[in-house]
C-alpha cells in the first residue's frame, strides 16, 4: 500500500478553524459606585462590550440571537445573551476581559485534550464536504496515519477537529486525493521500489549471462 506524507500542508487547508470558548459569565457584584447593569441588553455586531468598572472587554463580531460572539483581541468568546446586561455605555459582562480570557484559555485546553483523546486507531474520519475519508492507522509525534483507498497519508495533528460526524479534517474528499497524488511516497514506499527494481535488474543480468554462455557450451560438446 502506498505511503504519502502530506506534512507541507499544515499551514493551509489542512487546519480547521477554531472552535470558539463557550465562556460562561458567573455571576459577580458590580463596583461600588455603580449601579447593576439591566438584564436583557440590546446587542449589535460591532457593539463594545463592558466590565461592569467600565473597561472594555472585547468587541462584539457576531450575534445568532442567543450567543454574541465576542472578540477580546486575544480570544473569541460565545457569550449567552442572557449573561449581558444593558449598561450606559452598552453592553455589559460581569467579568473584565482578563477573567474572560483565562476562562476562554481554560476551556478551550480542555476542549483541545478531550478531542486529542478521540484520535485513537480505527477511528472514522470524515471531510470537510461530509464524505467518509478513511479510518486512523495510527497517531504518533510525526502526526495522524490515515488510511484511505488510495493509501496512506500521514498528516499533522493541527489538521484535524471536532464535526458534526465526529472526526473533521479539514479537506475535502477531492482535495485530499489531489494532496496525495502530487506528495511523493515516503521513504519506506520509495526503498521497497528501489529494492525491487535492484531485484529485477539483477535477476536480468543473470539471464544474459546464461544466455551468452550457452552457445559457447554447446560449440565445445561439437568438438
Amino acid at each position: 500500500m502506498k505511503h504519502f506524507a502530506i506534512l507541507a500542508l499544515a499551514s493551509a487547508a489542512l487546519i480547521p478553524g477554531a472552535a470558539l470558548a463557550q465562556a460562561q459569565a458567573p455571576a459577580q457584584a458590580p463596583a461600588a459606585g455603580q449601579a447593576a447593569p439591566a438584564a436583557g441588553a440590546a446587542v449589535t455586531t460591532g457593539a463594545t462590550v463592558y466590565d461592569t468598572s467600565g473597561g472594555v472587554v472585547g468587541t462584539v463580531e457576531s450575534t445568532d440571537g442567543t450567543n454574541a460572539v465576542v472578540n477580546t483581541g486575544t480570544v473569541k468568546a460565545a457569550i449567552p445573551l442572557t449573561s449581558l446586561g444593558a449598561g450606559a455605555q452598552g453592553p455589559v459582562l460581569a467579568m473584565t476581559k482578563a477573567q474572560l480570557e483565562a476562562a476562554a484559555g481554560q476551556q478551550q485546553a480542555q476542549a483541545s485534550a478531550d478531542f486529542k483523546a478521540k484520535l485513537v486507531p480505527g477511528a472514522t474520519v470524515y471531510g470537510t464536504g461530509g464524505a467518509q475519508l478513511g479510518t486512523i492507522k495510527s497517531v504518533d509525534a510525526s502526526g495522524v496515519t490515515l488510511t484511505t483507498a488510495d493509501g496512506d497519508a500521514v498528516l499533522p495533528v493541527t489538521g484535524f477537529g471536532p464535526g458534526p460526524q465526529g472526526i473533521l479534517l479539514g479537506m475535502t474528499a477531492a482535495q485530499l486525493k489531489a494532496a496525495m497524488a502530487g506528495a511523493a511516497p515516503s521513504g519506506g514506499a520509495t526503498a521497497a521500489a528501489g529494492t525491487t527494481a535492484d531485484a529485477t535488474t539483477a535477476t536480468a543480468d543473470t539471464t544474459a549471462t546464461t544466455q551468452s554462455a550457452a552457445p559457447a557450451k554447446a560449440k565445445r560438446k561439437t568438438r
